[in-house]
Order: structure tokens, then C-alpha cells, then sequence
């Protein structure tokens, strides 16, 4: 996963270099076409937010005190579990032990039940990563959408005496950046994330400088009259 997660690196450095050479909002009119797109397996997330997705309002509060995390795991996983203490969850305070996914998920909880111990248990696999790079035709090629998309299995086990329960589900998560030419501070129209308590979080969403941007004739300017709640999303990215 340690050297995926380098080759990821380098893929989403090379696309952003190569952008501006190609000639966020709910202000513009966007036209998404995709330019570039890439999917691969990886081992396991690297960003857990689907993973916390899956077990939201599943618990109560401070009802347990660890996390078993079930995955291929390598030295990459290291910066997937760092990555748990950006998110608000109250689940990803927890301690969350990765740990190789050799055994069944069910006769580990039965295991950890009969030693007294009740954790919640989090298995992943069948990961999928997706990048992808659209360019806005509407802007004359000039404003681009860098989607980094996350899928696979997700089961969820907690065996607790009184009300036991387990799930599996397809997770999915995303991170969305939206930039005019070169995704430089400034020139960063919108930054998002999903899923964080279920909805899109936006962490940049710069209306100013989109104003500047439709002012000066460089975005186009969304109809009133074709306004959509949901022109933050991005077009559905290829199978």
C-alpha cells in the first residue's frame, strides 16, 4: 500500500503540473467533461471516512472504547489511522488497532465477547481508489475538478450482550477540489469532502473570488432559472 500510496502521489502531482497547460460553486454554470481517469485496487483506505459512515448513530456515545480495524494493512495504513484524528467523529478518538485480515470477522467478536471485551469491529475490503480530473468547457478549458473518489465492501460487527448487530455495506467517499488554472491558494474555488456525518463537508468554499471570476467574464454565470441544489456534485465518473 506504501508504494500505491507514492504512486497515487505521484499521479495527482502530475495532473495538477499538467493542468494549466490545458486550456465551486453554485454561481457558475459549469460543463464537466472528464479529461483524465484513473482506477486502481489499493489494500486498504486511505481515507477512513466511509468506514466511520457505515457505523454512524450505531452506537451510543462513548459506549465503547476501541476499534478493531480489519484490513490488508502495510506501513501505508499508518497515515490512513493519522488521518482519523482530522475527523469529528467521536468513533475516530478512539484507539483503532489495524489488524491483518486473516480470520473471520464474526469469531473475532465472539472472541473479544467471551474475554469480556466488547469493541467495535470494522472489516474493509474490495478497495477501489478513482482519481479523476475534469475540465470546465465553459471556462474555456481554464477551470478544473480534481475528484479523488474511495469504494469497497465495508462490514461492521459489535457484539454486545444485549443488542448485538452487525452490517455490511458498500462505502464510498470523496474529496472534491475545484480550481481555476493551478490549484494554488487563491485560486481555489471550493474544497469538499464525503462523507462527514453522512453529508458533504466544504472546507473552501471561495465565493468572492468566484464573483471575480464571473465579473471579469472568466466563469459562466448560472441562470437563475437552472439553479440545482446540487451543483456542488460532479459528474458520474466512468465504471
Amino acid at each position: 500500500m506504501l508504494k500505491t500510496g507514492y504512486k497515487v502521489l505521484a499521479i495527482v502531482t502530475a495532473i495538477l503540473c499538467w493542468a494549466p497547460s490545458v486550456k465551486a460553486c453554485s454561481l457558475a454554470l459549469h460543463d464537466w467533461q472528464i479529461c483524465f481517469n484513473l482506477k486502481l485496487p489499493v489494500s486498504a483506505p486511505f481515507m477512513p471516512m466511509a468506514e466511520l459512515d457505515a457505523v454512524f448513530d450505531k452506537i451510543p456515545k462513548n459506549s465503547i472504547e476501541q476499534v478493531i480495524w480489519l484490513a490488508d494493512h502495510n506501513m501505508g495504513s499508518i497515515f490512513s489511522l493519522a488521518f482519523l484524528h482530522f475527523l469529528p467523529n467521536w468513533e475516530a478518538q478512539l484507539p483503532w488497532l489495524a489488524t491483518a485480515q486473516n480470520s473471520s470477522i464474526i469469531e473475532l467478536a465472539k472472541a473479544k465477547r467471551e474475554a469480556g471485551k466488547v469493541p467495535l469491529i470494522i472489516g474493509t475490503d474490495q478497495n477501489q481508489l478513482q482519481i479523476a480530473l475534469f475540465v470546465d468547457k465553459n471556462a474555456n478549458n481554464s477551470c478544473f475538478q480534481l475528484v479523488i473518489m474511495q469504494t469497497g465492501r465495508i462490514r461492521s460487527v459489535h457484539a454486545d450482550p444485549d443488542k448485538p448487530w452487525a452490517q455490511e455495506t458498500f462505502g464510498r467517499s470523496w474529496l472534491s477540489v475545484v480550481f481555476y488554472q493551478v490549484p494554488l491558494p487563491g485560486r481555489i474555488l471550493s474544497l469538499a469532502v464525503f462523507p462527514i456525518y453522512q453529508s458533504r463537508m466544504a472546507l473552501i468554499d471561495d465565493h468572492n473570488y468566484v464573483e471575480h471570476l464571473l465579473a471579469d467574464g472568466l466563469l459562466t454565470t448560472r441562470p437563475e432559472q437552472v439553479f440545482d441544489p446540487y451543483s456542488f456534485d460532479f459528474p458520474d465518473l466512468p465504471e
